[in-house]
């Protein structure tokens, strides 16, 4: 028969003992529930590994009502098959023991006041969010002993635990548990430890403790075992001794000592070590110590062997001010590089960002390269990418209102990684820049805006060099300014938007550009010009429904600007516009502010649009040419070409379909007047919610003298799933032109519930590498990455490369894992 009490004091003191803060502050990881009978429990010991039957009782199918109702959309990935259900969900919040009335129920209960108090067979004590099972609980006489013992189970938020048999100190709160199986159902972990030791109210001690993630149904691909860990909630961290990682029964692994957070503070210590391989570095070994040097910064030192190149130091140090702003500065250095020529090898970044207020925000960029290959050559992260000018920059932003006022004041330099290339085309510096944009108005009416932009240009150039080629590379100010209004009329069928502007350029050269180019008289000191400006651009919508939504959307644009003289105009920071369908609906020749543009052209265009009943795009495309009614004279280069003097353009053609919802596809097309094509591009997109994925493209651009170069090439990637656990990535991208590879990768991945491996062989150029020179080669790497899940990886490369390599990765990936 079984006893119902309702015994603060008694249940006070058991929750004290079995659910104080022993237990939580061990498990971040642990989630609770049911016991198990003599004959389970024995049977446990003899299965495959101790412990497997309990630890099966609470491994559900991830496809069942239990685990649907705990987890829903929260459920592991495809490759687990099951999840983890106990009693108590992590969600459950425990009340304070002291604070809520504890329900007990035995099959035989006695209290007794001067001597030892029992509570036998069946014993189950429940509280919000906490419950203990035991076959029998005793406490001494003085209130001060309790032990419970016969299969004790204890659950809370997510945390289930069970032990043979607990002693404990009620007053010192201070005891063990023996032969513990413990449950982390948010942390898809388990493991076993012979004596869990409450040693004070902030420390526990595990001794010959196992963690694992993986499947319970049989015996552990890995664990982790250790002769001791030590939680410690004062500090924050965990101390293990002895530790060992096992494969299946073989030790892989051993580390005699290792600390790790159990909170969110951070300790100084050293973190997973990384292990790689590629054909020009050979080996290699990265052992990253991180330090805590306060609360507000970090730094972690990063000692490096490369197996042909020598020993390096990389080191980060991130910082957090209360008022300022926040920064990072990370760095490397190889000394006496053997693999290049014996030189220093050394990198650089700074960053430091500032939001002064909700308007007002600042940012300061440093980046610094002892050579163009430094990235490629040492650089951990495979999404470096060399960058032929380094930037150096720093500026101040204000905004304020949306339309409204920006503004932006910065000073901005460059490093030009290749030393090959002339001073004639390296980037001038901003010393400083001023930009400010105003717009006002009505969005759907009258409209007006102001631009300045104001610089002085300086090219770090030996402008009195005789014997440079570059020597008359002028440098100065420029302002300049724009004033536009514009009317923005629009109904559900049709639109008009006309636009009158004034623009300004006023150049002032510098004293060592008039000295240098023997300048004297006024006007060859400064150049001012202001030309205005109207365009109008208009379209109508027509729509026709049925069980196709169609639309039609004939398009006019029309841009007038006078000539005006600009010969002996610098060019500081303009280059041509590409050619695209929106560009022929713009009044702008040119990226920058160093021209004005003369124009005297109307564009038409033509686009359509089929929607079916689910909504998808399922065809679109855009037809436009351009036609000029005069010669264009103002060019960047102050000498016109034959495309200045063409009457028309060639068409422009833009196509692309949802073919389905896992298919699109796009093209591009521009022709010239002679009926050249000037660029084109096919692109295919394939995704499923099965985690494949096919992309191919094909682009090309004909080489136009000062308006773009040459370029044809194709690029390929997939993802192929082959089973629930194993798929083949690939990229590669093909250089036509130079009948080159210049990247092809190709990779198998497997993940399992607990554990994954990827291994993948990568041949590819430096960004900046000419693939036509007789030195170049393409670099080689073969890359392997493990990881355990629960304990992180030694590489972390594989995915984060694809993310930069393959569009749609990220979508792609969360459908193979979410399936």
């Amino acid at each position: 028969m079984k006893h119902q009490f309702k015994f603060n004091p008694l249940a006070t003191a058991i929750f004290t003992l079995l659910c104080g803060s022993s237990i939580s502050s061990y498990a971040d990881s642990m989630d609770g529930p049911s016991a198990l009978d003599n004959q389970q429990l024995k049977q446990s010991l003899n299965d495959t590994y101790p412990g497997q039957a309990f630890f099966e009782q609470y491994y559900v199918d991830k496809s069942s009502p239990e685990a649907q109702q705990r987890h829903g959309q929260a459920l592991t990935a495809a490759y687990c098959q099951g999840a983890w259900v106990t009693p108590i969900g992590a969600d459950v919040k425990a009340v304070d023991p002291n604070d809520a009335t504890s329900t007990l129920t035995a099959d035989y209960g006695h209290y007794n006041p001067s001597g030892d108090s029992v509570l036998e067979g069946n014993v189950v004590i429940s509280q919000p969010g906490r419950e203990i099972r035991a076959d029998k609980i005793t406490i001494d006489q003085t209130q001060t002993f309790a032990s419970a013992e016969g299969r004790v189970q204890m659950s809370q938020a997510g945390l289930l635990s069970q032990s043979d048999q607990i002693n404990y100190n009620l007053k010192t709160q201070q005891g063990d548990l023996n032969n513990s199986y413990y449950i982390a159902e948010q942390q898809h972990a388990y493991g076993y430890a012979e004596k869990i030791a409450k040693t004070s109210d902030n420390v526990v001690v595990l001794n010959n403790a196992t963690y694992s993630t993986c499947p319970p149904q049989q015996k552990p691909t890995w664990k982790i075992q250790a002769d001791e860990i030590e939680l410690n909630r004062d500090t924050g961290r965990g101390e293990t001794r002895g530790t060992k990682l096992y494969i299946k029964d073989t030790p892989v692994l051993a580390v005699p000592y290792f600390n790790f957070p159990i909170d969110d503070r951070r300790t100084t210590g050293l973190l997973t070590p990384s292990f790689g391989y590629t054909s020009d570095g050979g080996p290699e070994i990265s052992l990253p110590i991180y330090l805590n040097l306060a609360p507000n910064f970090d730094a972690t030192v990063t000692p490096r062997y490369l197996g042909s190149r020598g020993a390096m130091l990389e080191g980060e140090f991130r910082y957090l001010t209360e008022n300022f702003g926040q920064g990072e500065l990370f760095g490397g250095y190889l000394p006496s590089d053997d693999d290049y020529a014996g030189e220093d090898r050394k990198h650089l970044r700074f960053n430091h960002d500032w939001q002064i207020n909700d308007q007002l925000n600042t940012r300061l960029d440093y980046n610094y390269a002892s050579d163009k290959d430094v990235f490629t050559d040492l650089d951990n992260n495979p999404n470096s990418k060399t960058d032929l000018n380094l930037r150096r920059a720093w500026e101040l932003n204000y905004r304020n209102g949306v339309p409204g006022l920006k503004a932006q004041l910065k000073v901005e330099d460059f490093q030009t990684l290749d030393k090959s290339i002339p001073d004639v085309d390296r980037p001038y510096a901003r010393l400083p820049q001023f930009l400010l944009n105003y717009k006002g108005g009505d969005p759907q009416g009258l409209q007006y805006e102001y631009n300045n932009d104001t610089a002085y240009f300086k090219k770090d150039v030996n402008l009195f060099s005789s014997n440079n080629p570059d020597s008359l590379q002028p440098s100065g100010t420029r302002l300049y300014n724009d004033f536009a209004v514009r009317y923005n009329y629009r109904t559900p069928w049709s639109y008009i938007l006309p636009e009158v502007s004034v623009r300004n350029v006023n150049t002032f050269f510098d004293q060592d550009t008039r000295d240098a180019q023997n300048q004297t008289n006024s006007s060859s000191k400064n150049k001012s010009v202001t030309v205005p400006q109207f365009s109008v651009d208009a379209g109508l919508t027509f729509e026709k429904e049925g069980h196709f939504l169609q639309t039609l959307t004939p398009r006019v644009f029309y841009a007038y600007a006078p000539y005006e003289e600009q010969q002996g105009y610098p060019n500081f920071d303009s280059v041509n516009a590409s050619i695209s369908y929106d560009q022929l609906f713009s009044p702008r020749r040119f990226y920058g502010n160093d021209r004005l543009e003369d124009n005297n052209f109307a564009s038409l265009g033509l686009s359509y649009s089929l929607f079916d009943d689910v909504g998808l795009e399922r065809l679109k495309a855009s037809v436009g040419q351009s036609f000029f009614f005069e010669d264009r004279r103002v060019t960047l280069n102050n000498q016109s070409d034959e495309f200045d003097r063409e009457s028309r353009t060639g068409p422009v053609l833009s196509l692309a379909s949802q073919l389905s919802e896992n298919v699109l596809v796009s093209a591009n097309s521009a022709w010239m007047s002679n009926g050249d094509n000037a660029q084109r591009d096919l692109q295919m997109f394939y995704t499923n919610d099965l985690g494949q994925l096919y992309n191919v493209g094909y682009f090309y651009r004909q080489n136009l003298a000062n308006r773009q170069d040459s370029y044809d090439q194709v690029v390929a990637s997939f993802i192929q799933p082959i089973s629930e656990q194993w798929r083949i990535l690939g990229h590669a991208q093909y250089d036509i032109d130079n009948n080159v590879g210049r990247e092809y990768l190709l990779g198998i991945n497997y993940e399992s519930c607990c554990w994954g491996v990827s291994v993948y062989g990568r041949s590819y150029y430096n960004d900046l590498d000419d693939v036509n020179s007789p030195d170049s080669k393409a670099k080689r790497a073969v890359m392997a990455e493990f990881s355990l899940k629960g304990l992180g990886g030694f590489n972390n490369k594989l995915v984060s490369l694809m993310q930069n390599r393959i569009l749609g990765f990220d979508k792609t990936q969360q459908s193979w894992t979410q399936r």
